[in-house]
């Protein structure tokens, strides 16, 4: 069955030259008339586009969140690998006056200034430990040993962490000489343990532990 429409056109219409303008009614309107099985062919699809349509906006909907939640962790590796880092970097003034930098006032305690000293830490408990001569010491020229002492001799103190912080306390042991040779020492002590740093009230437990941090976790160092 085909459904009948009003006006029937057909394009070129009959008997005009081609390039020929028709001027149409206002209130016409043209109609095409088509099988009635091709109509619901037609419906039918406009139903599987629509819906076809639909499906795509969805996917795009949930891969625009993928996105964003993919660029949230990029950001969040990028603050922990490129944050701010304790290193101080050269500014583009100071590289275009390197002569500035000669008259800038160096860093850390000046000469001359008095410091405020190590930082006590009384809380610390204590753990004693004596260091000892490698060998019994003697005289370099008679070959007698020294008599140990059993006083105390020259304490120093290091911080060490071993589960938790503790003051290393080294009591260093001293030795008096026992012959009557002229031109050594009458009384030595044991040298002290190596330390990372001479000066440095911290031990190597501590370094150990904050280089380890550093590179584990990557934390920005204050």
């Amino acid at each position: 069955m085909e459904s009948s429409c009003q006006n029937l056109l057909t394009y070129p219409p009959p008997h005009t030259a081609a390039g020929q303008i028709i001027n149409l009614p206002l209130d016409s309107q043209p109609y095409i008339s088509i099988p009635e099985s091709e109509y619901l062919e037609l419906k039918n699809q406009v139903g599987y586009w629509k819906s076809m349509h639909q499906k795509a906006l969805l996917r795009e909907e949930g891969l625009k969140q993928e996105i964003k939640e993919k660029d949230g962790q990029i950001r969040d590796l990028k603050n922990r690998l490129f944050g701010k880092k304790s290193e101080k970097k050269t500014s583009k003034t100071e590289k275009a006056n390197p002569e500035s930098n000669k008259e800038k006032r160096p860093r850390g305690q000046q000469p001359g200034s008095e410091g405020h000293g190590l930082t006590e830490h009384p809380d610390l408990p204590v753990v004693d430990e004596q260091a000892c001569f490698p060998e019994n010491p003697v005289c370099p020229c008679c070959g007698l040993p020294y008599a140990l002492d059993e006083s105390t001799g020259p304490q120093t103190q290091i911080i060490e962490v071993e589960v938790k912080a503790y003051t290393r306390r080294i009591i260093r042991q001293t030795g008096t000489q026992t012959c009557s040779c002229k031109g050594v020492p009458k009384t030595i002590t044991a040298p002290m343990p190596p330390k990372v740093m001479p000066k440095s009230p911290y031990g190597i437990s501590i370094w150990v532990d904050i280089l380890l941090n550093k590179f584990s976790h990557q934390p920005p160092a204050k």
